[in-house]
């Protein structure tokens, strides 16, 4: 059952299981949720939630939206495989907004964001 932490038994979390139902609720209805004010815009960001959090976020290969492999839209450092002692000198904001700059789309596609292509008309 797990080892016990003040008489008791820790929660999921504790034991290495993220809690996503938790992080999905905190994201999608209370940090947005307080702000949104069209119930199709409330259902639309519980869909990207669910999609987004979850198991294959933290997973080796880092996640990626669905139908985006011909595009650059993938994590640009290998944090986990470069030895450095102070790695966040390397890996800084600027870092990552000239690497965003060189290798990703100029323009986001619709299915970026998981929307089908004629999004892309309508905006």
């Amino acid at each position: 059952m797990g080892r016990l932490i003040d008489g008791m038994v820790p929660p999921d979390y504790v034991k290495g299981k993220i809690p996503w139902q938790a992080i999905i609720n905190i994201v999608a209805e209370q940090a947005y949720g307080g702000r949104i004010t069209d119930d199709r815009d409330r259902r639309l960001i519980n869909v990207y939630a669910k999609e987004i959090f979850d198991d294959a976020m933290v997973a080796l290969e880092k996640w990626r939206p669905v139908g985006t492999e011909e595009y650059n839209y993938i994590y640009p450092a290998d944090e986990a495989n470069t030895k450095h002692p102070d790695i966040a000198s390397i890996f800084d904001p600027n870092y990552f907004l000239l690497e965003i700059q060189k290798h990703f789309e100029k323009e986001d596609m619709p299915v970026a964001f998981g929307q089908h292509t004629n999004a892309e008309i309508t905006s």
